[in-house]
């Protein structure tokens, strides 16, 4: 095996695992939506959490949107002042986690069938 193949190799095991964690983050932001609406402060400490994974710190957009549910205008925190708000923004997160699966999944594509 040539030193491409081992690189080309280790891109692709890399990859697949930034799937598996993107597919676990939008399970967590679709989830945490609902639990916003359940429990305001559980739903509230829950984003603090999830804003301090290495999976959303890597990705801007996601980071964005999931910090822009956490305080809003005037310093409000959108889980314990408007539930429902917090849930739209955690619809808006998950629809960018896609995007971001998708672009993740095209990478594969191309580095297991390069001439396309």
């Amino acid at each position: 095996m040539n030193w491409f193949e081992k690189y080309a190799r280790s891109d692709i095991e890399r990859i697949k695992t930034n799937i598996i964690r993107l597919k676990s983050l939008k399970s967590k932001v679709h989830d945490l939506g609902y639990f916003a609406i359940a429990s305001n402060s559980g739903g509230f400490q829950a984003l603090g959490l999830l804003l301090e994974e290495q999976v959303v710190q890597g990705r801007p957009k996601v980071l964005s949107k999931l910090k822009e549910a956490l305080i809003g205008e005037n310093n409000q925190k959108i889980a314990l002042d408007a539930p429902t708000r917090f849930q739209r923004t955690m619809n808006e997160a998950e629809v960018l986690v896609l995007g971001e699966i998708g672009k993740e999944q095209r990478k594969l594509r191309e580095l297991k069938d390069p001439d396309g």
